[in-house]
């Protein structure tokens, strides 16, 4: 494609400009020879058209002759729209659709509540966001993607959007896009502007007031203006969201009714079905306990249940919930969980169930949809006519932003025994979320512990093909697991904005042979703080509080007192020996350093903390923590993030000669100095010596870059008013620039416009864009992180799932050959493809909990290369007065894109390319040590790197292509009907995605996965998306809008894998089905100076299909029915 785009599409654009400037060359010679001068009228209707600069470019021109396709939205389209931000305006237009809303930061870190613009859906750090044409200081860490909810919001003008690389003319990051916030001038008088809209059916809201006022002064010379507002969001979480709640499953692990096997991928039975108010058992708030037991395996011709023998302590096969197995708890009393209406035949553990115990089975993904924000506001500036020909203007805002979101709760499994540790030892930590509990524990409901002591295991011999499974003898296991769910991990942010522009712009009517000279020298800085917050626990004082005993004899002060073992050990032995770090006091977490320091809690200042101040916690069912124990495990980090930005921007532009009456050659020259600059401290100083359940890792020392740049544009007027047609340019730009971190570049642009006659335009363009890496992907330091939930892909069971879109039979082949010989490496063994008659040699791992890495960044990054081609058709003929019509085709290319793939994806290219892919394997490590677990995805406790490394890489490739589509018609119904019914004005604005393909395989470049037309979680990518808008104005006070989104299906599995398992899925459940978002709006011109404007959202209540289940696709408006009400106030 790359060679496509460069060799035929700019080759051939430059070849017609050729070919059109040779042709108005000799039409103006020959209209010279013929003694016909160009007609007067002509003349001076073309010099009354203002010249001006759109963005795309930075040369003054007809807007109607804009090089590049461009998309306008006015301020009045955001204040009267239901949508509480304008991040959510936004999205709604198809090219922007894929944008991050605050809805879609609940799951990362240090964005919560961000509203960052996303174009052609290829990343919000590949979309550039300027305010008027200048630079603005990115919101996360190290990032340059603007918060959008940054620019003041009745401050804006325009936002002028351009669609495809613009890095000549701007600058790098334009790789998708250009988003230009055009603000107000000279504003003089008041506007408030109110408004209160829901942000979800059940009642949360959106609460805003902006102010602006403005006055002119010394004769107008001076203008002075000033903008204030307040803005709160109520959180949204999952309780609120009323179709969560139904608890909608559909393919879930541990909920599919039928497995088919091997031998026949189609038996003729269907594997999944949806289910509605499901439950989840074994994800209960402080957790559910279940002893040591094994499943019958089912026959081989029918294997919904695996063979997972119950071997050691540890393994998760031993705990696989159990109607007769599983205690859940009521208050301080323990009882056999009631399993309701079990769903699900396919797997050991099976959690799922109608009624009974268990929470929504939606809660425990993550608490918090939408973070709770607040924010205010401010902005002034002044405008300063130093001359006629020159002005001075300034401007500074400052912003505060609070918001606070939960996610997933913390979580442990609790080994209850009394085998790895004896009474007189602290209990084992094995992990950060894995530790063992003697069956002496204080807290333990003595109906448990007397189920514990009675437990038999019975194992099973290997199924046949036609028999499941026959008993082994019941064996004695003292063994259970407490599956604990404790308090939410939760973040905070509090952010602040600082930015200030100085700028000096001018004019001149003559300049040396520079005619119509426009000059401008800015300086902006530009600075984001962010003092995050995250919360969560200390994962070896859970474990030491967790550990409590009775203190029978009073040595720590009251007989019979719980207490914890650790410091009942360190009450009854002072004198500290040689055996206590291995074993008494053992400390697990900083055992090994040098010497004996570390081996015993009492060997740092750390440990002793954690060992003076331990306070017994009850782990057994919610409710029955103390305040005082649940203070003593909790953690947080606080981390202070920073980013700087210095731009020192010139730039001038003029008209030279006009050769042959086409009109006179346009220049513009301009040179950039930018500076961005990111730190992040506090997370070091902060964990500490501690072992904590939360993003730990080291300090974002201060990392910087600054670019030199120079840039310049021409334009060539080619002919007008010519018996070729109407009007032709061609243009090009041209930018060099020289970066500190990655050295210099270049990039350049063409464009070409040809208008045949006045009522349609052709416009065509070629750009070449960079991305140089921001500074987090650079050099942030490596951090833990957590790989939640892993899917396995060298499981048999995941190796023999039905097809889909993105898992193929090749896929399969591939995994088989590929997970074999990963095992050969470490001495093992598995049949991954299921082929003997026996799971026993099966690979079928259990994660009971996430496993822990580390993400960072990577210092020897290249900047992305990227080429555009656009070509464009504008229709606005004259015999249907009124309409315009727009067709923008594009296509887009990026190489040597920087991708940070996660754990799952990096666990899935290891093994599903033809031979083992070494960079992703090289990410990935297998070496739990827990016995049984030795092929997980693990590592020892204490590893520097854990199971995973994250880091961002220079492999990956992205080509999109698609038409974008806009057609505007106004009617006057008085001169249609005779009757003075008022104005009608419609519009329609889509997009037609025909590619949007992503390679991120780095053994195989061409392994491409197809997104268009599917459902992506967070966002999908259907194939035609529209906005459609038709508005009545009935009276000059009166307007009334009717606006609908309209998306067509998205494949949820793809029709070609389908046919390969026909039974895997009921065959209506393939895609999502159209969907139809529709918006009305009223507004109301009450007085001169009073508007008011009602509305609601959704008003059908259109819901996502049931078979997304319960993950949050933000394109379908989760949110359901909402009702908005705004007031505007301008005084005369």
């Amino acid at each position: 494609m790359r060679q496509s785009i460069r060799q035929r599409l700019l080759v051939g654009t430059i070849i017609s400009g050729s070919v059109l400037a040779i042709a108005g060359a000799a039409s103006a010679q020959t209209a010279a020879v013929a003694g016909t001068a160009p007609q007067a009228p002509l003349d001076q209707e073309a010099a009354q058209i203002e010249e001006v600069i759109v963005t795309g470019s930075r040369i003054r021109r007809d807007p109607t002759n804009a090089p590049t396709p461009l998309i306008q939205v006015n301020r009045e389209q955001l204040l009267t729209t239901g949508q509480t931000s304008v991040i959510n305006y936004l999205a709604t237009l198809p090219v922007l659709s894929n944008s991050t809303i605050p809805s879609d930061t609940t799951g990362n870190l240090n964005t919560g509540g961000l509203s960052l613009p996303n174009l052609r859906a290829l990343g919000s750090n590949r979309t550039l966001t300027l305010v008027d044409g200048r630079r603005h200081v990115g919101a996360a860490q190290g990032s340059l993607a603007v918060d959008i909810d940054a620019i003041p919001r009745l401050l804006i003008e325009n936002i002028e959007i351009i669609t495809g690389g613009a890095s000549s003319v701007y600058g790098a990051d334009a790789v998708s896009g250009v988003l230009n916030f055009l603000l107000r001038k000279d504003f003089d008088g008041l506007e408030v502007d109110a408004n209160w809209g829901m942000v979800n059916q059940d009642g949360q809201a959106n609460r805003r007031v902006s102010v602006l006022g403005g006055v002119n002064l010394l004769d107008d010379r001076l203008n002075i203006y000033a903008h204030g507002e307040y803005d709160r969001t109520d959180g949204v979480n999952v309780a609120d969201i009323d179709w969560l709640m139904e608890g909608r499953v559909f393919g879930a692990a541990g909920t599919a009714v039928d497995a088919d096997p091997t031998s026949a991928r189609n038996d003729g039975e269907i594997d999944v079905v949806p289910f509605s108010h499901v439950r989840r058992l074994d994800r209960m708030p402080w957790g559910q306990t279940t002893l040591a037991n094994a499943q019958r395996p089912s026959a081989l011709n029918d294997p919904d249940v695996p063979l997972t023998n119950c071997t050691t302590v540890t393994s998760a096969n031993c705990y696989s919930v159990d109607p007769t197995r599983t205690f859940v708890y009521d208050g301080p009393t323990a009882r056999l969980a009631n399993f309701g209406e079990r769903i699900g035949n396919v797997g050991a553990n099976r959690g799922h169930n109608i009624g009974g115990d268990g929470i929504p089975v939606h809660q425990f993904a993550g608490l918090s949809r939408t973070p709770a924000t607040e924010s205010q506001r401010f902005q002034v500036g002044a405008n300063f006519a130093v001359s006629d020909t020159v002005k001075l203007t300034a401007e500074y805002k400052t912003i505060t932003e609070d918001n606070f979101l939960a996610s997933q709760p913390t979580f442990f499994d609790a080994f209850l025994n009394n085998d790895s540790r004896g009474a007189g030892e602290v209990n084992q930590l094995r992990s950060q979320t894995q530790f063992d509990l003697r069956l002496d524990n204080a807290f333990l409901p003595a109906n448990v512990l007397a189920a514990i002591n009675a437990n038999m295991v019975t194992n099973y011999n290997n199924p046949t093909a036609t028999t499941p499974g026959t008993p082994q003898t019941p064996v004695s296991r003292q063994w259970a697991r407490h599956a604990a769910f404790g308090p939410d991990r939760t973040q905070t942010n509090q952010r602040e904005i600082e930015r200030f522009v100085i700028a000096l712009e001018g004019s001149m009517s003559r300049l040396g042979f520079v005619d119509n000279v426009n000059w401008d020298l800015s300086y902006v800085y530009g600075e984001a703080r962010n003092v995050n917050v995250e919360r969560g626990v200390d994962s070896q004082r859970w474990a030491l509080a967790a550990d409590a005993v009775r203190d029978n004899a009073g040595v720590l002060g009251t007989p019979g007192a719980i207490v914890c073992r650790s410091r009942l050990i360190a009450a009854s032995n002072p004198g500290r020996t040689a055996a206590d770090g291995t074993g008494g006091l053992r400390d697990d977490f900083r055992i090994g350093r040098a010497g004996t320091v570390g081996d015993d809690l009492r060997d740092t200042v750390e440990g002793q903390r954690a060992l003076s101040q331990c306070t017994p916690l009850n782990i057994f069912g919610a409710g029955n923590q103390s305040q005082a124990a649940l203070d003593y495990i909790d953690a947080a980090i606080t981390v202070s993030h920073t980013n700087e930005q210095e731009q020192l921007l010139g730039a001038v532009s003029g008209q030279l000669w006009d050769f042959w009456g086409a009109g006179e050659i346009g220049i513009a020259l301009g040179a950039e100095h930018r500076r961005e600059y990111a730190q992040g401290i506090g997370r070091s100083a902060t964990t500490g010596d501690r072992w904590l359940l939360l993003n730990t890792g080291a300090d974002f020392a201060g990392a910087e870059y600054q670019s030199d740049e120079i840039f310049g544009e021409l334009s060539l007027p080619l002919f007008r008013d010519s018996w070729l047609g109407d009007y032709a340019e061609l243009s090009g730009s041209y930018r060099f620039a020289d970066y500190t971190t990655v050295g210099k570049t270049e990039v350049y642009g063409v464009n070409l416009v040809y208008r045949p006659i006045a009522d349609i335009a052709f416009k065509t363009s070629f750009n070449s864009s960079i991305r140089v890496p921001d500074l987090s992907e650079n050099f942030a330091p490596l951090t833990q992180t957590f790989f939640n939930m892993p899917v396995d892909p060298c499981a048999t069971t995941n190796i023999n799932a039905p097809f889909s879109a993105n898992y193929t039979a090749e896929k399969r082949s591939n995994r088989i050959a590929n997970c074999t010989a990963l095992a050969a490496a470490q001495g093992r063994s598995f049949d991954f493809a299921g082929a003997t008659a026996t799971n026993t040699d099966d690979f079928n791992p259990n994660y009971g909990s996430g496993v822990g890495g580390v993400a960072g960044g990577n210092p020897f990054l290249k900047p992305e290369q990227s080429d555009s081609f656009t070509f464009s058709t504008v229709l606005e003929p004259r015999f249907i007065p009124n309409l315009t019509l727009v067709l923008d085709y594009y296509e887009i290319e990026i190489t040597d894109a920087i991708a940070s793939i996660t754990a799952q994806q990096a666990a899935n290219n290891c093994v599903d390319g033809s031979s083992l892919n070494s960079a992703a394997c090289a990410t990935i490590f297998r070496r739990d040590p827990t016995p049984g677990r030795e092929f997980y995805i693990g590592a020892p406790a204490g590893d520097p790197f854990g199971g995973f490394i994250q880091g961002s890489v220079n492999f990956a490739a992205f080509t999109t292509r698609g038409l974008d589509f806009t057609a505007r018609y106004s009617l006057d119904l008085e001169e249609t009907t005779g009757h003075d019914w008022g104005r009608l004005n419609y519009s329609i604005g889509g997009l037609w995605l025909l590619e949007q393909e992503f390679f991120t395989n780095s053994a195989d470049p061409t392994d491409g996965t197809e997104f268009a037309s599917t459902a992506v979680i967070g966002g999908g990518l259907p194939r035609v998306r529209f906005s459609s808008s038709l508005t009545w104005t009935p009276t000059d006070t009166l307007n009334l809008n009717w606006t609908a989104d309209w998306q067509s299906a998205q494949d949820i599995v793809s029709p070609r894998d389908f046919i390969n398992d026909v039974d895997a899925r009921p065959a209506d459940s393939l895609n999502t089905g159209n969907f139809t978002r529709h918006d009305f709006t009223v507004k109301w011109q009450a007085r001169d100076d009073v508007s008011v404007r009602v509305g609601v959202v959704n008003a059908f209540d259109a819901e996502q299909s049931r078979y997304l289940a319960g993950a949050l696709y933000s394109n379908f408006d989760p949110y359901g029915r909402r009702f908005f009400i705004g007031l505007n106030y301008r005084p005369n």
